[in-house]
């Protein structure tokens, strides 16, 4: 990427895990690793990208849009772009397991590539997004860590995004039942205590890391109010929130529901990204050892 600190390395199809009681050629789960190149001095901070697609969509390769992973890496991070098993293979909590086996992966393997296992965050649009916001409330919960790979490591992240992605599922539009059924293994009457555990914004306490959220006003798949629930419940503990309100914006940011995807939003979307994780990431601070 011109006009950048590094180039970037790409080590595609990395095995972080395995889902328990499958065939090998089933069970095993990737992911893309990009590398700041040459190598920087120090420990680099490293990111996690959670594509979206509505859990039953969607595909790893999606970070490598040039404001998404490229745009981090070509800045000094290491940055991970996960695949993670789709509601048509297994119901959740299956994805949050496979995408906190990928941060314990990180960690397990940091000396290898060059990541300080202290210093990492986790970044999703839509159902990416809501990933990513479990991964940062959720950290070190056994009834959720899943048994995908790496144990013994810390599922913790320090820094989260989420981008126009659900905080409460119970009181999601029934126009979403086809989607959010699927995800559940049934309907919202026979799935309540799934739906509430699968609800970051249920997780908020005191400690949790910095986040920043952004959402339309006119999203038409997730609404607004959303968002507005994941900010109230992050800053009644006085989390370090920081919220972008995209006026008029529909699920895919722009005025318009059908146009198609161009640059924008996006680049600057990204800028905006990499200016939150070099606040969050690597900016000196004190930070508490997690493994």
């Amino acid at each position: 990427m011109p006009e950048t600190p590094y180039a970037v390395d790409v080590r595609a199809a990395l095995q972080y895990g395995a889902v328990p009681g499958l065939p090998a050629w089933q069970a095993a789960l990737y992911l893309d690793l990009l590398l700041p190149t040459p190598r920087p001095p120090s420990p680099a901070p490293a990111v996690i990208y959670l594509h979206g697609g509505g859990w039953r969509a969607g595909e790893r390769s999606a970070g490598l849009y040039p404001w998404l992973g490229p745009l981090l890496a070509a800045h000094g991070f290491v940055v991970a772009n996960v695949t993670y098993r789709l509601s048509d293979r297994a119901t959740f909590p299956a994805q949050l397991h496979d995408v906190k086996a990928a941060v314990r992966w990180l960690r397990a393997n940091a000396a290898a590539y060059g990541v300080d296992p202290d210093r990492v965050g986790a970044w999703g649009d839509s159902a990416g997004g809501h990933l990513a916001a479990l991964l940062g409330t959720t950290a070190n919960r056994a009834d959720l860590e899943g048994d995908c790979g790496s144990p013994g490591w810390s599922s913790a992240v320090q820094a989260a995004i989420m981008r126009c992605a659900p905080s409460d599922f119970l009181p999601m539009p029934e126009d979403q039942a086809e989607v959010l059924d699927a995800l559940f293994g049934g309907p919202r009457a026979e799935t309540p205590e799934l739906r509430r555990l699968a609800s970051p914004a249920g997780y908020a306490r005191a400690g949790v890391p910095p986040f920043l959220i952004v959402h339309g006003t006119n999203d038409e798949t997730v609404p607004f109010a959303q968002a507005e629930t994941m900010v109230r419940a992050l800053r009644a503990y006085d989390g370090d929130v920081t919220f972008h309100v995209v006026e008029g914006g529909h699920h895919n940011l722009l005025p318009d529901v059908d146009a198609p995807w161009g640059n924008e939003p996006w680049t600057e979307l990204g800028a905006q990204a990499l200016a939150f994780f070099q606040r969050t990431l690597v900016s000196p601070r004190d930070s508490v050892h997690v493994i």
